[in-house]
Formats: structure tokens, C-alpha cells, sequence
């Protein structure tokens, strides 16, 4: 058994004031917070939000500001510094990119006057708001503004991230990577948001669950934290836990639409018997369910299917609730609300209700506490999130008096080995092509445009998807079909979908092309916009697609953690396999080389004054497996991952000179300093490796700047790369690493198929 985590600080900043507090007093009201949409411009009526009207929250970086807010509350309810490894958890779907969005046209003028050779006009909140588009680096505000020194994880999973970084937290506490996480949920209203989401039909009049009249979600501004800890640790430093995280799960939909999930709750329903299994209880055990709530006639529809097929004749007697009603729908931060609110009905056994529900759908016809909250028995309760793209992510808590006993071990890594690679670069498609990026001399490009039609049939329609999805699946087939994997895969049997989890990462993701389609008919006339133009761009489409071209119905996660993400994504695998979350891990990076991450690469390296490096197209991906199991099917062993690590220093997202201590730390963890012979380099990035003390590594000749600015996937080509010359070389290892803006660093260790004996 893995150490019991427990949950020792909240934070939460809302509609009703910063605290928890003021939430809990809201909570047992049950009043709805809605109020009138300000500052955007109405589609069809539909004037309700739960935007955050606090003076104080203003300024085109609020949504920092909340995030920090609401983590140091936890932090301070946890009792300040802890010892040991600190991680740092942060899910989002929009980060600080409004700020950017906002100023578009000043945006546009800017590289209209660079590609004229003019001047641009770049004042300093609009070079910070570039800096900032990608969402991610709100992770790196959050750890500079904090002090954070540690692993360091984006995730952007939509609805669902805040669920899906607290189980990434979870998995890293029982396998001993951090001693304590920070988990941190944030998002807040934007036009581009509030007008994707309307268009597709996503918002509604008002905001009602299980109502008989409801049409749809409001949305609205907010941000979470939890601070996750070891039983043992806490009750070693006297610290009081606040309730046990006791499981989780994450599936994907078994359903070939891109976004809209299918109405029979199965998905779902696996992932909450998971997330029980996980946490050691049954159905029966469970007395409150935490909905995910949204309002929308078919997510209502389908939670209450769900809460059937887990709970059968039982489902009646589970009290069922929506914090939405009463907060808001808040994007990747209401899953951490609606954890908190979680603990909170645990905390006092008393459930609260779901506001406004003065009339039920007939056909919906379970508990949903009406109106008004009521004392409960609750010896354990489950929260619910739901993720456009397919994302179904559960937590199961426990109160903090009736967790088991705080015994257990570190759950171990086992030998994971990599089974199949694929790569899109600028240099041709393929492993092979990466050849050319070895020695001196210019790289020749490739000639042909890269095509998802070479991997799908147009019938698809994976072609009007986001450039960054298309590369990122065109990378995953290629690594499927190397390591012999059919597509689709089975329902059952070993190679059954539902045991094959997919971990992309990224950078920008499908957002710049998101924000060059809408920002535009925002300033000129919004009712232009389509549901294609945010629906086609989500930055968590490239695992999406792979899921559904492939069959996968596992754990399904996008890293959103820059230039690192890709490396990261091997790591988050890792620790999938070690978990037994699944028994083979599709993990890769990617990012589009497109119009406007091009130009603000080239604006800002203007404006400091050095040399651009241009983002280009660019994806590679790697399958992975346990050694047993990919022996045991036959698999082609290419290679061994024998360690695969990240490390943040707390530096300024805009500080782009590298973490030497940090890619240090990252060396080490994965073994370099302690290796018996040299390794083949492969770095990544900024960053001089004889700042890092001594390591054993030797030039392998690949020259990454053949890459381009490959963003997420430049790391991971290079891991593709070193594969391919550990697989040949008989006792051949490799190093590959990366540094990235805002302190961070990640190192992968390899060794041929042998093991690196030689």
C-alpha cells in the first residue's frame, strides 16, 4: 500500500471575496453569485456571469494576482514551509493570455510594422503580455511570486485540469518525487472565451442544473489551491490534515467527436468506479457526489447516468450537488473550488445544495438537494470534472478521522523501455530525417509540407483542426505503427484501449491560432464568430485526436509546461506505468510554427536585442512500456528509459538565461553524475553544461538549432534521435535536457536496448 495523502491547506478566490470563508458562508446560503455580464459584449441575451467585481482586481495580470492569493491561504492554513521537495501543480485553460487578446490590434500593429522593417511600437505591458500568452508560464509566475523551488507542472486539460493536476500531485506524492504540492486552479472570464463557448452552444440565459428549464452555463472568474501532504509527514511535523485524498482516475471518452461527449455516462462512469477502486472504497461507501454540474441539458444528462451505472439501486440514496450553481462555472479553477467545497460538506457532514433548482427535468431522477443544503452522514464522497476533448477526471475523498492507517511504501518505477518513435520536424517526417541534424553545416530542410492526410483519411476531418493537433497526431501515428500497435486498438484484451493512456505536451498548443481567428471579429463584429473558430483550436486537441483515431479510452493528459513539456510528458508516463493506470503511455509534444507565435518571437527577441530563433512546425512522440509487458507482447525494445526527471528555480517568466541549478538538479535525479561511463549529449535550449557541475557526457553531434525553435518538441526530437543511436550502439547511453525561460529544466536518461551493459 502507497502513503495515504492528505489535504492540510485551501484557498479560494470567488465571485463572493478572497477566502475560503466567504466561499463556505456562500455555500450554505445557497445562493446563486451570478450578476450582470460586464465588459464584454452580450450574445444573444445572455447577460449572466460570475465575474469577480472586487476594485482590486483589475489590471490586465489579475488572474496572477488571484492565484497567488488563494495559494498563499492555503499555504499559511498548511502552516507555512515544509521540509523537503515542494511540486507545484497548476492547471488552466486561458492563463494571463487575456492580457494579449485584449490588445490584439496593438499586437497586430506591432508585426505589421516588423515585416515592413519598421520599428515597432512594443511598449512594456505589451512585451509582458506576449511573454505571457502561452498559459502556462502563469506556472512560473505562480513559483516566482512564491519562492517555489521545485518540480514544476502546467496541465490544460480544459474543464478538467485543476482535477487532473491534483492527481498528478497525488501520483507524486505516493511515489516519493515531492514531499508536498501545491496545487493551483485558475482561470477568469474573457471575450474570446465567453464567445467561443456561446457560439457552441456551451452558454446559457442562467445557470441551473438539473433545472427543467435550463439552457446552458454562465461563466466567471476564479482561482483554488489545495496543499496535498503525505499522512505520515503531517502527523511527523504535527500538522492537522483537513481530509484524505483517498483516489483518483482519469479516462477518455469512447466517442469520435472532437468535444461534445456521448450521452450514456460510460466514460465517466469508469472513470468514478476507478477513482473507488483507487481509493480502496466501494459504491456503496460513497453518500455524497460532487457534480461537475454545468447546466447544459446533456453534461446534466449524462452525470445523472453515470451516478445510475456506478451506484445502481443505491444512486437514489447519493446526495448529489452543483457548486456551479452557487459559484459559477470557472473553468480549470472549479474543480479545485469544487474539491474544497467537497472537504468542506465532508468536514461538517452536511451537503449543500444546488442553488435555483426550484423545478427538476423529470427525467433526471436522483438527490440533487434542492434549494437548500441538509445535515448528511458522508463517510466518503467523490468529485466529478469533465474536460472538453473527452476528459473524464474524478477525486474520492475520505474525512480525515477515518483514513486508514499511515503506513505504506514509496510506489516504485519500474523499467520502462521505448517501444516506438515517430518525429515532424522542419527537417521531413520521421526518425530518419533527423539524421541530417548531425554535424557541421546547415541541415537541408524538408520539401514537402507536412500532411495529417498521411496518416488519416480526409473523411477524418483531423484537416480543420488546429496545425499543433494535426503535428502532434501525425508524430503519434509514427510512433504506433514503429511499435506495432494496431489502430484502432482493441476493446479488449492486453492491447485494449482503456489501458493505454496518451500525455501530450506543448507550448502555445492550438491558443495563437485560437486568438488570430476570434480577436479580430471581437473588435469588429462578434456575431461573425463560429463555433469551429474555438472549438477546432483547443490546446488539448493533439491528445484528443490521438484517442480517438486510436481507440484510447485511458488516462488522457496535455502539459502545457513550454519548451519542457515534452520531456515532461515521458515523466507524467512514467508515472502512469508505475501507478498501473495503464500498461502502454503514447506520450509526445508539439507546436505550430504559425503567424503569430512567429512574430512574437521575432518582436521580443528585437526588443532585447539578440538573435530569434522562429518557431517552427514540429512533433515527435515516443511509445512507452514496461519492459515486461512490452517483452511479453513481442515489442521492439529501442531503448531504455532509465531516468526521466524536471527542476524549477523560482526565476521571472521573461528571464531567459538558463537555470543552471536547477538543470543540475535535473542531471542528477536522472543519474548522470553517478554513471560509470560517459554519456552522448543531447541539450536543448539555453544553457552552457559546464555551468552544471560534473557530468559525464560527451558531444553526440546533433545540432538541435537544425530544429528551429521547436518549442515542446524540441527536446523530445532530440530524445527520438538519441533512441535511434542507442539502439545501434551496444552499450551506448545518452543524456538529453533542456532549460527553459522562467528557471526551468528537465533531463531524460537512456540507454540502448541492452540496458546500456554493453
Amino acid at each position: 500500500m502507497s502513503f495515504p495523502v492528505v489535504i492540510t491547506g485551501m484557498g479560494a478566490v470567488t465571485v463572493f471575496g478572497d477566502g475560503c470563508t466567504a466561499l463556505f458562508e456562500a455555500l450554505r446560503k445557497g445562493e446563486s453569485g451570478l450578476h450582470e455580464l460586464r465588459g464584454i459584449a452580450v450574445a444573444r441575451g445572455k447577460n449572466r456571469s460570475a465575474q469577480i467585481e472586487d476594485p482590486r482586481r483589475t489590471g490586465p495580470w489579475r488572474l496572477s494576482d488571484m492565484a497567488v492569493d488563494a495559494a498563499r491561504e492555503a499555504l499559511a492554513q498548511a502552516g507555512g514551509p515544509a521540509p523537503g521537495v515542494t511540486g507545484l501543480y497548476v492547471g488552466t485553460t486561458g492563463g494571463d493570455n487575456r492580457a494579449l487578446e485584449d490588445r490584439w490590434d496593438d499586437f497586430l500593429a506591432a508585426r505589421r510594422a516588423l515585416s515592413a522593417g519598421a520599428d515597432p511600437q512594443v511598449d512594456d505591458e505589451l512585451a509582458e503580455a506576449m511573454v505571457r500568452f502561452p498559459i502556462g508560464v502563469l506556472a512560473d509566475v505562480l513559483a516566482h511570486r512564491l519562492g517555489i523551488e521545485g518540480p514544476r507542472y502546467a496541465v490544460t486539460n480544459a474543464c478538467a485540469s485543476g482535477t487532473t493536476a491534483t492527481a498528478m500531485a497525488l501520483l507524486a506524492l505516493r511515489q516519493g518525487t515531492v514531499d508536498r504540492a501545491v496545487v493551483v486552479g485558475a482561470d477568469h472570464l474573457k471575450a474570446t472565451s465567453y464567445w467561443g463557448a456561446e457560439r457552441a452552444g456551451f452558454v446559457g440565459h442562467d445557470l441551473r442544473p438539473f433545472h427543467a428549464d435550463r439552457d446552458g452555463s454562465v461563466l466567471g472568474d476564479g482561482a483554488g489551491a489545495l496543499i496535498l501532504e503525505r499522512a505520515t509527514d503531517v502527523a511527523a511535523r504535527g500538522g492537522t490534515p483537513l481530509a484524505g485524498l483517498a483516489g483518483w482516475a482519469i479516462t477518455c471518452d469512447d466517442n469520435p467527436h472532437a468535444i461534445i461527449p456521448p450521452e450514456d455516462g460510460a466514460s465517466n462512469a469508469e472513470a468514478i468506479r476507478l477513482a473507488l477502486a483507487d481509493a480502496g472504497l466501494a459504491p456503496e461507501d460513497i453518500d455524497y457526489f460532487n457534480a461537475h454540474g454545468t447546466g447544459t441539458p446533456l453534461i446534466d444528462r449524462l452525470e445523472t447516468a453515470s451516478a445510475k451505472l456506478v451506484f445502481g439501486d443505491r444512486a437514489g440514496q447519493v446526495a448529489i450537488s452543483s457548486t456551479k450553481s452557487i459559484v459559477g462555472h470557472l473553468a480549470a479553477a472549479s474543480p479545485i473550488i469544487e474539491a474544497i467545497a467537497t472537504v468542506y460538506c465532508l468536514t461538517e457532514q452536511w451537503v449543500h445544495p444546488t442553488a435555483k433548482l426550484d423545478r427538476i427535468d423529470p427525467a433526471l431522477t436522483l438527490d440533487y438537494v434542492p434549494l437548500r443544503g441538509r445535515p448528511q452522514r458522508i463517510r466518503a464522497a467523490v468529485s466529478n470534472s469533465l474536460g472538453g476533448g473527452g476528459t473524464n477526471a474524478v477525486l474520492a475523498f475520505r474525512p480525515q478521522d477515518s483514513a486508514p492507517a499511515a503506513e505504506g511504501a514509496f510506489v516504485p518505477v519500474p523499467d520502462v523501455v521505448v517501444t516506438g518513435t515517430g518525429a515532424v520536424s522542419r527537417l521531413g517526417d520521421g526518425p530518419d530525417a533527423l539524421e541530417a541534424a548531425y554535424g557541421p553545416g546547415a541541415a537541408p530542410e524538408r520539401t514537402r509540407p507536412y500532411s495529417v492526410l498521411d496518416h488519416i483519411d480526409a473523411a477524418a476531418g483531423y484537416q480543420y483542426l488546429s496545425r499543433s493537433a494535426q503535428l502532434g497526431f501525425g508524430a503519434a501515428a509514427q510512433a504506433m505503427a514503429d511499435a506495432g500497435l494496431p489502430v484502432p486498438l482493441p476493446a479488449e484484451g492486453p492491447l485494449a484501449g482503456r489501458r493505454v493512456a496518451v500525455v501530450m505536451g506543448t507550448a502555445v498548443g492550438g491558443l495563437s491560432a485560437m486568438a488570430e481567428t476570434l480577436c479580430p471579429h471581437l473588435s469588429a463584429d462578434p456575431t461573425r464568430i463560429t463555433p469551429s473558430m474555438s472549438l477546432d483550436h483547443g490546446p488539448q486537441l493533439a491528445a484528443t485526436l490521438v484517442c480517438r483515431a486510436a481507440g484510447v479510452t485511458g488516462p488522457m493528459v496535455t502539459l502545457i509546461s513550454g519548451p519542457a513539456a515534452g520531456l515532461q510528458a515521458v515523466e507524467v508516463g512514467r508515472a502512469l506505468l508505475a501507478a498501473g493506470a495503464c500498461d502502454i503511455v503514447i506520450a509526445g509534444g508539439g507546436d505550430a510554427g504559425d503567424a503569430p507565435t512567429r512574430d512574437a518571437a521575432r518582436l521580443l527577441a528585437s526588443r532585447q536585442g539578440r538573435s530569434v530563433e522562429e518557431p517552427a512546425d514540429s512533433a515527435a512522440c515516443v511509445v512507452l512500456e514496461r519492459a515486461d509487458g512490452a517483452r511479453e507482447r513481442g515489442a521492439p525494445v529501442r531503448a531504455v528509459v532509465t531516468g526521466c526527471a524536471s527542476w524549477s528555480e523560482p526565476q521571472a517568466p521573461d528571464r531567459t538565461d538558463a537555470a543552471a541549478g536547477a538543470l543540475t538538479r535535473a542531471l542528477t535525479a536522472v543519474g548522470a553524475d553517478g554513471a560509470d561511463r560517459p554519456h552522448l549529449s543531447y541539450h536543448v535550449g539555453k544553457g552552457n553544461l559546464s555551468d552544471t557541475g560534473e557530468v559525464k557526457l560527451l558531444a553526440s553531434g546533433f545540432q538541435p538549432e537544425a530544429l528551429g525553435g521547436a518549442l515542446a518538441a524540441g527536446p523530445l526530437l532530440a530524445v527520438v534521435a538519441a533512441v535511434a543511436r542507442v539502439a545501434v550502439e551496444p552499450g551506448a547511453a545518452a543524456i538529453v535536457s533542456t532549460v527553459a525561460p522562467g528557471g526551468s529544466a528537465a533531463a531524460l536518461r537512456l540507454a540502448g536496448p541492452d540496458g546500456g551493459r554493453g
